[in-house]
C-alpha cells in the first residue's frame, strides 16, 4: 500500500470522530514525531490537489482536531438547504463564535446574553441543537459547546474569513 493509500483509508476512517488525527497519520507512515510533520503535510497537500478533480477535498475539523475526506459543495457557510430555523441557526452562530473566542465550553448566560433572550428560550434552543448532533451540554446544563456535527457542515475557515471582513453597518 503506498503513502497516499495509507492516507485515504485514514481520512475516510468511520467512528466518532470521522477521519484520523496528525499522530494517527504519522504512526501509521513511518514518519517521526516533530521531522514528519512537514512531509505529512506535504503529502497531504499532494493528495488533496490529486483528489480535487474528481470534486474530493481534505478537510480540518478544529473540534476534534482530524482531517478527513470531504466532497467540495462550494456551500456558502452552512448548507443551502439548512434544516435549521432562523432562532436555531443564530444560536448556533453564537454558541461556534464564542467557543472560538473562549475556549472550549461557553456558559449559557453568555449565550442568553448576546442572543437577548431569556434563559428558558435559549435552554429550549439549545437542547434542539443538542438533540439534532450541533451542540453538546455539559452534564449539568450549564455551558455548551460545538458538537461532532457542527464541524462537517460548517466550512470554519471561510465563516471566519468573511466574518471578518464584513464591516458593521454605521
Amino acid at each position: 500500500m503506498n503513502e497516499y493509500s495509507v492516507l485515504m483509508r485514514l481520512l475516510t476512517r468511520t467512528g466518532n470522530p470521522i477521519g484520523a488525527g496528525v499522530d494517527d497519520m504519522l504512526d501509521a507512515l513511518g514518519l517521526p514525531e516533530d521531522a514528519g510533520r512537514h512531509v505529512l503535510f506535504q503529502r497531504l497537500s499532494e493528495l488533496h490537489r490529486r483528489i480535487a478533480p474528481v470534486g474530493l477535498v481534505i478537510r480540518h475539523n478544529p473540534v476534534s482536531h482530524v482531517f478527513y475526506l470531504d466532497t467540495d459543495t462550494s456551500s456558502d457557510l452552512i448548507l443551502k438547504d439548512s434544516p435549521l430555523p432562523d432562532r436555531l441557526a443564530a444560536t448556533l452562530l453564537v454558541v461556534i463564535t464564542l467557543a472560538y473566542q473562549e475556549g472550549d465550553w461557553v456558559s449559557i448566560d453568555r449565550i442568553r446574553q448576546f442572543r437577548r433572550k431569556a434563559r428558558r428560550s435559549v435552554l429550549t434552543d439549545l437542547r434542539e441543537l443538542s438533540d439534532m448532533g450541533y451542540i453538546e451540554l455539559d452534564s449539568r446544563g450549564g455551558k455548551a459547546r460545538p458538537g461532532n456535527r457542527v464541524a462537517f457542515e460548517i466550512d470554519y475557515e471561510t465563516f471566519f474569513r468573511r466574518l471578518a471582513e464584513t464591516e458593521p453597518d454605521s
